[in-house]
């Protein structure tokens, strides 16, 4: 495996990207990011990190997810949590056309000796959904998985790219074998500039390896600009299309330290604006399934 360019160039293009989003899309104003996909059979999605919120403030988290348009929740996978307790909120949300994906991951993993927290969660979900009602039931399940904060990832980066390949198609595998649980994953929108064996004797990037396995693939495009994040998920749609595959964008509300990439300091009203012009931009392209945003908690606390 080779890298078709540096990290470092990797972080020029697409700090060029941000700068070039100074140039605003024209963008609705005022609306929540519901219009973005109310009516047009799109995703609107968040991640739920904290899963007490289904426990203890269930009705006002689903009341807050219904007026906001949210149609699919990623829920993190916490045996700490009573099962009742998911199963309530899966059969309540469903009756609000609110889909629920199982979630979990950490970026160890990857790794041979952390593989066994992979499969125990995904045998968690199984189990769960065997022992639920239908209405009460995961439909689907979402990894994420970041390996390149690993030290390693600087140190031997063939190695650790070649275990998270391994890593997507053996939770893939172990999913689809007795399950129709839809299989997603969260990705960066820098995997295009790897190069990888495409199993057929040829080189395809790391993004169509990815694509290629998964459902549905969720792209942690967090930047805080219409134009920057369409111009940063160009390839990716591509690759998507090329394969049928639905992709979900992402944004960020967290305080996350780095420039120009999240909504934290500019507030629920220019992220809404964000995600609308997104919409309008990429509405007629095949791969855009919709968005999602990041995380529950911290956009809950948005100001305005």
């Amino acid at each position: 495996m080779n890298s078709k360019i540096s990290r470092l160039a990797v972080k020029v293009l697409l700090s060029l990207a941000l700068v070039q989003g100074l140039v605003s899309l024209p963008l609705q104003t005022g609306v929540t990011p519901k219009a973005a996909a109310e009516g047009s059979g799109k995703i609107a999605a968040t991640w739920m990190w904290n899963t007490y919120a289904i426990w203890r403030d269930k009705d006002s988290t689903l009341d807050y997810l219904t007026q906001n348009g949210i149609n699919l929740v990623y829920l993190q996978a916490d045996d700490d949590i009573p099962l009742d307790v998911y199963r309530s909120f899966i059969r309540e949300a469903g009756a609000r056309g609110i889909a629920i994906h199982a979630l979990a991951g950490k970026p160890d993993w990857v790794l041979p000796g952390h593989q066994g927290d992979l499969y125990k969660f995904i045998y968690w979900v199984k189990a769960y959904n065997n022992s639920s009602r239908s209405s009460e039931r995961f439909s689907g399940i979402h990894l994420d998985v970041e390996p390149y904060v690993l030290p390693q990832w600087r140190t031997d980066q063939d190695t650790i790219i070649g275990y998270w390949m391994d890593t997507v198609s053996g939770y893939v595998q172990e999913v689809k074998s007795d399950s129709y649980l839809t299989v997603g994953a969260d990705l960066p929108v820098w995997l295009q500039w790897f190069l990888v064996p495409d199993g057929k004797g040829d080189t395809t990037t790391l993004t169509d390896y990815m694509i290629g396995r998964l459902d549905q693939i969720t792209l942690m495009a967090y930047i805080d600009n219409a134009f920057g994040i369409v111009q940063a998920v160009s390839h990716e749609l591509k690759e998507a299309a090329a394969s049928g595959k639905p992709v979900v964008i992402g944004v960020d509300t967290m305080d996350n330290g780095e420039a120009n990439s999240s909504f934290y300091d500019l507030g629920q009203r220019k992220m809404n604006e964000t995600i609308n012009g997104l919409a309008s931009a990429l509405s007629d392209h095949p791969a855009y399934s919709g968005y999602a945003i990041h995380e529950f908690d911290s956009w809950r606390m948005l100001g305005d």
